[in-house]
């Protein structure tokens, strides 16, 4: 029986550590889990005397751990009746002060015959206490408040629904085997022999009572039960090695060993547990996980899985639609929806879900509060938490649309909505590790929304900026034709017109009507260039029918054209291409108009050849006088010339050329630049995605 009260003193001290670590860990901030922590605490420290007591060799160090352990237990009534009232959210606050107030004193009395008069055998025991005067006062405060607290934890359980109905029945369940099983102690005091048979529930009713704290599905308490059982044979039978290794070494010398062998063998074995004890936790969770959680592990890889989905996911549409096939398909949930607004919208819209409609406007209870906590809330917690304002809401919510878990999507503080979920298959649980996938994957929505909001407003302003740019180009181009018109009819009104003014005038409008013609027409192809459609195209034919259009004024200014002899195919469209060499030729022409031995000289080169993305420059380059390198870098801007506006006549000369030009090779998947020296040249480089052989 002693042996029997060793092992379930230790066990119960060694479990209400950790428990009170754990659920402490959980909530560090929350009132239900210190008041909780209070109680794991005051029953580790009376198990630890408890332990020490019984290890006791004679009467007067068995005393002293009695002193001190009689001073723990009076301490546990009161923090646990503290710890119910949070639990239950019935607050006693004076009822509670009023508690610590009366038990304070018995603390310093436990050290003092007037709690524990001496101690002497009793049955099998030789050291067992004898009751002090006072100790049955001592015992009704601590009857007092552990009826209290099932009072108020039956009161709740009756009022209680759902989940927090079985909560509350754990912990009041719990709660009778723990101290029931510990009372078995106190018979003995008065020389009733009973044995204290039911010491070993106690550490059961903190178990169950940690279980209930920790909210059930926060929280793999089977996986942790499992894991402070490991974990505790580890450790057991890592803290016999060392001893065990010690005898053997000191069998083996046959006789004494010195201190320093010892000393090392000491430093060599911490040393390998150091190194052996990462690997072995790791290896122990990897089969606890297998063993208890295996058939929850491949959904929960699925829920993984799925935020490397989404970043693949064509439009916004599509998204919602892949976050809730997935959610319901890995967490086995029928009932899962998505809601979120645009940066312009108010109210919270149901994008996508497998069952319920609806909406939720910006000012709803579950919509702030997702934004206050960022972070997953489970509707029962929140329902029967210490904020009474949103209680009927949440129990409405849940008992008309079946939503139990909401989880935000939030992208870079902007709150887009949020994920519901309903009650999975089975009555199954959701767990902390589960809430955290969750969590990630409504942080992966929020980014990819952010995302594609940039996205759009950084195409809005480039096309605002493009607009802007084009209408004051379009404008000043548009004035001078359009001034001259206005001047001749101004003419007319003043004037009687003649048959030469008459013939005058019409020249000009005809020459300015078509000058309106062709800028109202390259403004046309700027804006229209990507509209077209892509077939294979030999570069080689591209070019030879470029020479074929430009030969007159070839021949009429001199130049020589030099074309390559390869001719490489590219996907794109013929015409288009067509297009940006004939005007990039007509460019170099017009530059080497009065240049002497004036030369264009086109060149092919292909480069990555082998890999999955070849390309192939084209490079078309003259002897010209070069490119002002003022202008130079806005070359490819719209209106951007450096001819004069004298100069300027049918399509050439207006800046739109370049621009199109560059328009119709971002179209093509390539790029476009160019190089000049004053004086030298100037060479413009066309580099296009090439097709494999």
């Amino acid at each position: 029986m002693i042996f029997y009260c060793l092992i379930s003193s230790l066990l119960n001290a060694g479990a209400s550590l950790v428990l009170g670590g754990v659920v402490f860990s959980k909530k560090p901030r929350d009132a239900r889990t210190i008041t909780f922590t209070g109680v794991t605490l005051s029953v580790s420290l009376w198990s630890a005397f408890y332990f020490l007591w019984q290890r006791a060799g004679d009467a007067e160090t068995a005393l002293i751990y009695n002193h001190w352990f009689s001073a723990a237990a009076i301490v546990i009534p009161i923090v646990y009746f503290h710890f119910t009232t949070k639990l239950t959210g019935c607050e006693r606050p004076r009822e509670v002060i009023a508690g610590y107030l009366v038990t304070a004193p018995f603390v310093p009395l436990s050290f003092t015959p007037w709690i524990v008069a001496g101690v002497r055998p009793k049955l099998m025991f030789p050291f067992w206490p004898d009751a002090g005067p006072l100790y049955p006062l001592y015992l009704a405060v601590f009857a007092y408040f552990i009826a209290r607290s099932w009072q108020l934890l039956y009161r709740e359980h009756r009022a209680s629904r759902f989940l927090r109905r079985n909560q509350l029945l754990y912990v009041l369940a719990y709660t009778v085997a723990g101290f029931v099983g510990g009372a078995t102690n106190f018979p003995l005091w008065y020389d009733v022999p009973v044995l204290p048979v039911g010491n070993i529930l106690v550490g059961t009713y903190m178990v169950g009572v940690g279980y209930a704290v920790i909210r059930f599905r926060l929280m793999e308490f089977d996986l942790l039960l499992a894991r402070l059982v490991v974990y505790g044979l580890l450790i057991v039978v890592l803290a016999a090695f060392t001893p065990a290794l010690l005898v053997v070494v000191r069998s083996l010398a046959r006789g004494d060993v010195g201190f320093v062998p010892l000393c090392t063998v000491s430093v060599l074995v911490t040393g390998l547990f150091f190194w052996l004890i990462p690997s072995l936790r790791r290896r122990s969770d990897a089969l606890l996980e297998q063993r208890i959680l295996g058939d929850r592990l491949p959904n929960r890889e699925l829920l993984r899985r799925l935020g490397a989905q989404l970043s693949s996911a064509q439009g916004e549409p599509a998204l919602y639609v892949t976050v809730v096939a997935g959610v319901a398909d890995a967490l086995d949930v029928p009932d899962v929806a998505i809601y979120t607004r645009s940066e312009f919208e108010t109210d919270f819209t149901r994008r996508a879900s497998v069952v319920h409609a609806g909406g939720f406007p910006e000012k709803s209870p579950l919509a702030v509060t997702l934004r206050a906590t960022q972070r997953g809330v489970l509707l029962d917690e929140v329902e029967h938490g210490p904020d009474e304002r949103f209680r009927d809401y949440f129990h409405e919510l849940r008992r008309r649309q079946g939503i139990e878990l909401a989880v935000p999507i939030i992208g870079d503080n902007f709150f887009y909505g949020f994920i519901t979920l309903g009650a999975r298959q089975g009555h199954a649980l959701y767990t902390d590790l589960d809430v955290s996938l969750l969590e990630a994957i409504g942080l992966q929505i929020g980014l990819n929304l952010r995302a594609r909001q940039l996205e759009r407003r950084a195409s809005q302003t480039e096309k605002l900026i493009s607009l802007g740019t084009l209408a004051a180009g379009l404008a000043h181009e548009l004035r001078n034709p359009l001034t001259s018109v206005q001047t001749f009819t101004a003419l007319l009104h003043e004037q009687a017109p003649d048959q030469e003014t008459l013939r005058e005038f019409g020249a000009v409008v005809q020459r300015d009507v078509a000058r309106i013609t062709s800028i109202v027409e390259n403004v046309a192809a700027f804006a229209e260039s990507n509209k077209v459609e892509m077939t294979t195209v030999q570069l080689g034919a591209v070019l030879q029918a470029v020479a074929d259009i430009v030969r007159p004024e070839l021949q009429r200014t001199g130049t020589v054209l030099v074309l390559p002899d390869e001719s490489p195919r590219v996907r794109g469209n013929h015409s288009q291409l067509l297009q940006v060499f004939i005007n990039l030729v007509q460019n170099a022409v017009q530059a080497l108009e009065g240049r002497p031995s004036p030369r264009i000289t086109i060149a092919l080169q292909t480069r990555g050849a082998g890999t999955s993305m070849p390309t192939v420059c084209v490079a078309v380059a003259d002897n010209g006088p070069g490119i002002d390198p003022a202008l130079r870098p806005h070359v490819f801007e719209p209106f951007i010339t450096t001819k004069a506006t004298g100069a300027r006549r049918g399509k050439h000369g207006m800046g739109l050329g370049l621009a199109i030009v560059k328009r119709i090779v971002q179209h093509h998947h390539g790029e476009i630049d160019v190089t000049s020296e004053p004086g030298r040249g100037t060479e413009f480089r066309v580099h296009l995605p090439l097709l494999s052989s």
